[in-house]
């Protein structure tokens, strides 16, 4: 049986999840990259058998924004079926289906069938995602204006993937029926314009067809590289302020502030105590010591604490546990011998590291594959620890930063071990060096603890503080995983910010194309160089694209989207119809 060709388009303002929707059924997993595709949208074709009869599906994406006006109804001949979307937490979105998106559809498309969909129906649920939940769109609200437009409903989680069959299965149902609808009729057996209807199908010339504008530049983050940084800090022992002593005769450096966040066992042994324990009793850190299996003695010496640990724990194996406690794994060169894992499995016993002895049973049960991903999750869990116990804090801190008159509690291990900079400023001849209080000016507090926050935990407060502030001083410093997130954030909000109109919105990406090549953002730069090229003819009537200069200028206009080219084929095609005394307010072109 010869499958039925289905055209689908799905409308809907911007940002209301269409792309992410196709992608989803298509793929049958949610993009797990951010989807950028603000001006052209991809098409796709996929194969689907419905009720035992196959069809083959080509899904045709639109831009919502108002500056596509004029250039979205171009997708619409042909079409055999309407998917017209609404984001369920998003009231406006959802005040457009009857405001807008209904009434320019049935304009082009008089009796085409069209399916009602509400997206990302998985917010109404997700408290602690959707803050305003009571702002979510009720079923009972989508289907009664369903049932005024006289149209079916259905709800959808691409997130989920929740809805997504039953809804393309009933698309291919009512699009199929269309079509044999149309041919009972006589008609080609594809949707025209009304006002061809009844006329020669070659009385006209084709139409022009609008090229591909491709993708945008996908924004890759930065792997993660606190691991590393710890492990080298480990062994330099720059700024350590512990020494243990193993087999009675070396002398390991270490930095209390990375043991107590990666153990609560060396945290009782330091007695270093978190904020929510403050007023509560615990024990000494003598008495600790005292009941400790593993720990022989400990005082207090010129240059910081000495721990001297039970003599059958050997160098190698507490080498092991401190690469671990610093970077969530043990650094196991060669496949270790059963014996040598026993060692550590009971190193781990005495030391209170469950984990640990999971990552030496996995090796023996030829499992390690399973250890990355402990490894980060201990990464994940040690950055938690270290910002509760030390960040901004004045336990174990060495070094003071003084930004905007407040005070700025820091540690010069984590400082320089993470930034190159930052390792230069304080092991060099600058002053900084020498001195335990360190001016700062130029960004807010905010702005600098955020910073911090992200040496400290390879994470930071981007959405609170904002990407714009974050860059220029991620840049500063030499953090190019930092500034690599703050570009993923940057175009999130391009694509949010300009969901309803690009040249009325506030977004300057021009501004910020400049700021990304200041600053050494280059993914930024590329993707805003083709943000404005694809959207050149909304960005160009904006006032600040006379400060595109040279290179970039260059840059956009060659590659202008639509192209010079096809707007003077569609003017030539619309003057083309009004001479032949057709109502171009009704012309639609492939």
């Amino acid at each position: 049986m010869a499958a039925l060709n289905l055209k689908l388009v799905i409308v809907g303002d911007g940002g209301v999840g269409k792309s992410c929707l196709l992608i989803t059924y298509k793929t049958e997993s949610f993009p797990g990259r951010f989807i950028c595709m603000t001006s052209h949208r991809a098409n796709y074709c996929t194969n689907i058998v419905v009720d035992g009869k196959p069809y083959n599906m080509a899904f045709w994406d639109t831009a919502g924004q108002e500056d596509y006006d004029r250039l979205r109804p171009l997708s619409y001949p042909q079409t055999d079926i309407f998917l017209m979307c609404f984001d369920i937490g998003n009231r406006d979105s959802f005040e457009n289906i009857s405001e807008k998106w209904f009434p320019e559809v049935r304009h082009f498309c008089p009796d085409t069938p069209i399916i009602l969909v509400g997206t990302k129906n998985d917010l109404r649920s997700a408290s602690d995602v959707c803050r305003c939940c009571v702002r979510c769109v009720s079923w009972q609200e989508g289907q009664q204006v369903a049932t005024s437009l006289n149209l079916p409903y259905h709800e959808t989680s691409s997130l989920k993937q929740v809805g997504l069959k039953e809804l393309m299965n009933h698309a291919v149902q009512l699009g199929s029926q269309s079509v044999r609808r149309q041919k009972k009729g006589g008609s080609i057996g594809k949707w025209v314009p009304s006002w061809l209807k009844g006329k020669k199908s070659n009385s006209l010339p084709p139409p022009p067809v609008m090229p591909p504008a491709g993708q945008a530049p996908w924004i890759e983050i930065e792997t993660s590289t606190i691991a590393d940084h710890m492990t080298q800090l480990l062994k330099s022992g720059d700024y350590s302020d512990v020494t243990f002593v193993v087999e009675g005769s070396h002398h390991v450096p270490a930095h209390k502030l990375v043991l107590c966040s990666a153990s609560e066992f060396f945290q009782n042994l330091f007695g270093v105590q978190s904020s929510n324990k403050k007023d509560k009793s615990s024990k000494s850190t003598p008495n600790f010591a005292a009941g400790c299996a593993g720990v022989a003695g400990i005082e207090e010496g010129t240059s910081g604490t000495v721990v001297t640990l039970r003599d059958d724990i050997s160098l190698e194996v507490f080498t092991h546990v401190l690469e671990f406690l610093y970077s969530g794994l043990p650094v196991l060169t060669e496949a270790p011998t059963e014996e040598k894992l026993t060692r550590l499995t009971a190193a781990a016993e005495l030391f209170h590291l469950p984990y640990l002895s999971q990552v030496c049973d996995n090796i023996i049960r030829k499992e390690e594959f399973l250890n990355p991903s402990i490894g980060t999750y201990l990464n994940d869990t040690t950055g938690q620890k270290i910002k509760e116990l030390f960040f901004n804090k004045s336990e174990l801190s060495d070094i003071s930063f003084i930004v905007q008159g407040t005070t700025v509690h820091a540690h010069k291990a984590i400082l320089t071990s993470r930034s190159e900079v930052m390792g230069v400023m304080f092991g060099g001849s600058f002053s900084e060096s020498s001195s335990s209080k360190v001016p700062v000016t130029g960004p807010t507090t905010d702005v600098f603890l955020a910073l911090l926050e992200y040496l400290y935990t390879d994470n930071a407060p981007i959405e609170d503080v904002g990407p714009l502030d974050i860059l220029p001083l991620a840049d500063q410093y030499g953090q190019t995983r930092l500034i690599s997130m703050c570009e993923l954030y940057m175009t999130k909000d391009v694509d949010r910010d300009t969901g309803e109109s690009i040249e009325k919105s506030s977004t300057d990406v021009i501004g910020l194309l400049v700021m990304a090549q200041m600053h050494n953002a280059p993914q930024l730069s590329s993707w805003c160089l083709h943000f404005i090229s694809t959207n050149y003819t909304a960005i160009s009537k904006r006032p600040e694209f006379s400060l595109l200069q040279g290179e970039n200028l260059k840059h956009v206009e060659e590659h202008q989207w639509p192209p010079v080219s096809y707007l003077k084929q569609v003017e030539e095609y619309e003057a083309m119809l009004k001479e032949k005394g057709h109502n171009t307010d009704k012309c639609v072109v492939m």
